[in-house]
Formats: structure tokens, sequence, C-alpha cells
């Protein structure tokens, strides 16, 4: 498997290959494609869910790459290069042992590789549309004028309900592009091809949040007579629609707040409408929405592989400097400790820094505390404090924003399984960065924010302290912390040692510059020529990773 994976990043040219002749511009070979051979035949079709229901289950599977027990290292691949290589090393989460791929010139370094680029793009937009166009046509009525033109009508309601959780899913996967790339084909897409006009990304995420709300409404009126759906392909809550609601409303609130600076009015309205729906939000540890081996559903998550079958990863230089600096006692949770010079302690690795002569240099740094069976983590409990906290310290909703950030942080110790203790009430700041091994890699700490709310501090120190708690309890979604960061320029970050950008990326202070966003990739651009050129007048700047995308206007960030 490791051999597979790094002949790979050797030769990555190739997934330009594959993404240019192996992908159809049609989804008509959907059904060839994803054909699961579980799928009900046509006499099950409506039943409870279950004709859509066998796309479900790999639909799951695909929103952050994770295999199934005994599946090959297709997703641990994709998972590798569209995150681990990209925004969790970007976020200050992780950084790979050796800056081995391409000679250190790739994504950790600011280093837009081409055929990475595409791979991301595959992994994320195209993989996600597949499936959820499948369900699509198995619950609509599929209707085609003579004109060729497509339209979806409505089913009754387990087919509505059935399609609302599909939408949920997909907003869940494809936020997460948007928040790559910026315009992507999107409104359009469901006529059944992908070569079809990009959407700017504020119409992108307006849709999202119609879609959410249309999606929470219905499900509200199927669990007004029953309460579960889709039960033997659902690996997420296992057909518990209610739960599938407060996935909804938590999403539209996520969305809400990454909106805030470029439109605060849609921000104050979605943020509302989410905390006032029906079904609530996910604020207990048994809602969070996850991938979780149990009964016949069974995951390897994909980190294992990465940092003890790889050996590819080791704890960054950021989160280190935030936990030991506040004494948190969440990092023998996340990470377990190395041996370096007889020293048992939380070694972390700088991104950035060239590959030592000593390829087993690194080897004693912390790994990220992860078994196979640890659960895929979509949206945690305690991320719907902190968004709430944010959203009242200016003014969005009511409530008290003191109490939402405290409630946050107990409910992350909660949902690792460690005692609090005296964390809310004792004065901390993050620590500084020493390489135990090159002091030229050290840094100073990179801010002084406390984790104790204090009335004295002005309303954007209490911003820090929010995001910065967050960035702790959302670990390790680095897609999530790096959109955060780049929003609000909180948690301020270790520099990246060697910027070898082709994009235009400025390296920045911690708070600012950095990588915005992923380019257009090629394919696109040979595949789906015209409608790429007209998106990148949708942009705030060139076609580079440099320019802001369009919710990325907060103003303390230039």
């Amino acid at each position: 498997m490791k051999t597979k994976y790094y002949n790979i990043s050797k030769i990555t040219g190739l997934f330009l290959f594959l993404a240019l002749f192996s992908i159809s511009g049609c989804l008509g070979d959907f059904e060839e494609i994803n054909r699961n051979k579980l799928r009900p035949t046509e006499k099950e079709i409506d039943y409870d869910g279950v004709a859509s229901g066998g796309y479900f289950t790999d639909f799951q599977k695909r929103i952050i790459p994770t295999r199934g027990r005994g599946e090959g290292t297709d997703r641990i691949n994709e998972y590798q290069i569209t995150l681990n290589l990209a925004s969790d090393s970007w976020a200050g989460y992780f950084s790979p042992t050796l800056n081995k791929f391409n000679n250190g010139n790739n994504f950790t370094t600011y280093y837009m590789i081409v055929g990475w680029v595409d791979y991301t793009y595959t992994t994320m937009y195209r993989n996600i549309v597949n499936p959820w166009f499948q369900i699509r046509q198995q619950t609509h009525e599929v209707k085609k004028d003579q004109d060729g033109n497509v339209t979806f009508e409505k089913k009754d309601i387990v087919n509505q309900s059935t399609y609302s959780i599909a939408q949920i899913i997909k907003i869940m996967g494809l936020h997460k592009t948007t928040d790559m790339f910026g315009p992507l084909p999107y409104n359009k897409v469901g006529s059944g091809s992908f070569l079809v006009p990009y959407d700017s990304q504020e119409v992108i995420y307006r849709s999202f949040f119609k879609e959410l709300q249309e999606a929470i409404e219905t499900l509200n009126i199927y669990a007004n007579n029953q309460s579960t759906l889709l039960k033997n392909y659902d690996g997420v809550y296992h057909g518990d629609v209610n739960k599938w609601m407060k996935l909804g409303n938590s999403l539209m609130l996520r969305l809400a707040m990454r909106v805030r600076y470029a439109d605060e009015s849609l921000a104050r309205e979605y943020a509302n409408k989410a905390i006032t729906n029906p079904g609530g939000l996910i604020e207990n540890v048994a809602d969070i929405a996850m991938l979780k081996s149990e009964g016949n559903f069974e995951y390897d998550n994909s980190l294992k592989l990465i940092s003890d079958g790889y050996n590819d990863t080791r704890m960054g230089a950021t989160i280190q400097t935030y936990l030991k600096g506040f004494n948190d006692p969440r990092i023998a949770s996340y990470f377990r400790k190395g041996s370096i010079n007889n020293q048992n302690d939380y070694f972390a690795l700088r991104a950035g820094i060239p590959m030592p002569n000593n390829v087993k240099a690194h080897n004693s740094f912390s790994l990220p505390n992860i078994e196979s069976e640890t659960p895929v983590y979509w949206f945690k409990a305690s991320e719907t404090y902190f968004l709430k906290a944010e959203a009242a310290l200016y003014g969005l909703i009511g409530g008290n924003a003191e109490e939402f950030y405290n409630q946050g942080i107990k409910t992350s110790f909660q949902e690792n399984g460690v005692a609090l203790g005296d964390y809310l009430t004792r004065d901390a700041i993050p620590a500084s960065f020493e390489d135990p091994f090159n002091s030229a890699y050290n840094a100073p700490r990179p801010s002084g924010t406390s984790k104790k709310w204090s009335s004295a501090s002005t309303q954007e120190q209490h911003l820090e302290q929010i995001i910065t708690q967050k960035y702790l309890a959302i670990f390790p979604d680095g897609q999530e912390a790096w959109s955060e960061w780049r929003r609000t320029g909180y948690p301020k970050q270790i520099l990246v040692f060697e910027n070898k950008t082709n994009q235009g990326i400025l390296t920045g202070n911690g708070s600012n510059q950095g990588v915005r966003r992923f380019p257009f990739p090629q394919s696109e651009k040979i595949q789906n020529t015209e409608n790429v050129a007209k998106a990148g007048a949708l942009l705030n700047g060139p076609d580079n990773s440099a320019t802001r995308l369009w919710w990325d206007k907060n103003p303390n960030i230039n």
C-alpha cells in the first residue's frame, strides 16, 4: 500500500491524464461507475427509500475520503493529497514526516502541483456529485421534453425525505469543495452533464441555504409520522431522521457564520433559521455526525494508515504551541508522545522544512493518536457552541457569548473523555515552537491570546479566543480549520519555513496571506474551456492561489 502511494506521488502527471481520458463529461455512465451489487430490483423501487439506499453507503464515505474495512487504499490516497498535505498542513494540524514529495515542491510549501490539483477536484467534486445525481434520479420522476431538457418532479414523502438526506450530505461535501476552489458548476450540473457554466461562490452559498431549509422542512413532515429512514444504508445516523435535521440545522449555522464578513444580513437570517428551525442543533455528544464502525458499518480512519503505514505525517507546529502553552489535556487524546534523547514529550514538525539527510530523523516525532476504528467526524457538538458564541458576540443571535464559549470547551472535553479541572479559570498563553534537532526552525509564540475569558478583552480578542478554541475542538478537521483561519485570521499560525509557491502566494504574518484557494484544475481548462474562462470573471482576482474567495472579506486581513 505504501509503495502504491509513492508511485502515485512520483508520477503526478498521471492524475491529469486520468482526469482527461477516463472521466466522462456526461453523467450518463453514473450507474455503471457506482453500481452496487446489493442494489435493489425494480420491484423494490420506492419502498422506504431502499431504491436509492444502495448509493448512500458509498456516498457518505466520499465526503471525507474514508475506506470501508478491507477495501483498497484509493480513499486513503485521496485523503492524503486533498486534505492531509493541503489544509491539514495549512491549518497547522500536521506536517509531513519528510518533505519529499516532488522534491519539496508541493502543497505544504505552497506549490500547486497540476496533477494534485486535478486529483483534488475529482475527489472533492466529481466523486461527490456522481452518487448524489444517482439518488436524485431514483427519488424523482425524470422527464425529458422534445428539446432534450430534463426536469425532476417530486415523488411521495418517502422519496422526498430520502432526497433531503442526500441534499444534506451533498452540501456537507460540496461546501468544502467551493471553499477550496470558489466558483463551481453547481446549479446546472444536475441536468446530467459536468460541462456546464460555473456559479459564483455567492450563488452557490445561497443555493446551499435554500436547499438546507427545504430539506429540514421536508424531514420534519416525515418525522411527524416516522422517525427512521435508510436505516440499513446510513452509516452516520443509522436512519435517525431527527438527527439528520440536527445536522442540517448545524450545517446551516456553520455556513451562516462563514459568510458573516461578506453579507452580514444573510448570515443573520440563516443563523436565526438554524437555531429556530424544527429539529434543533447538534449540542450533545450523542448527536455528533460521524462515520463510526458499528454493526454492519465498518470503516478505517485514513489518518491511521497515512501516519503509521505510510509514515507520512506528524504533529504540526501550530497546534503544538497552543496545546502545550495552554497545558491542554486534550493533547493526549490527539497525539502520542515521541522520544528524543531519552526525553518523552510531544514533538512537532514545522511545515516546509527541508528534507533531512537522515530519512529517519523525524520518526520519533509525535504521531496522531488515531486507530483504524477512530470515528471520522463530520460535525462535533462543541463546534455548535463556538458558532453560537461568535454569532452572539456580534449580535446575530441572542444569548451570551461567554456562556456559549465556555460550554463549547466543556463539550469538547466531554467529547474527548478528559476532565475539565480548572482549565476555564487558569490563565495561559501559547508556547513558542522549538525544534529538538535544529534551532534554525524555531519560531516565537504565534499569539498572546489566553483561554480564560475576560470582560476586559475587546470584541476582536474574544473572537480570537472563540476561533482558537474551536480550532482545538474540531481537530482533526483541517479543511474546516483552514477555512476559519482564512475567514478570521485565527488561530495565528507558525509560518511555513520555505515558501516555494508557483501561484503568487505570500507567506504573511501568521494571520493573513498564505494559501487562499486552489486554482481551477487543468482538466477543466481543457474539457470545459469556455465555462472555466468565464468563471475567471467570478473571482476577486486572477486564477491563482493568492486570490481570496467571496466570503474571505475580513477587513482586518490584508
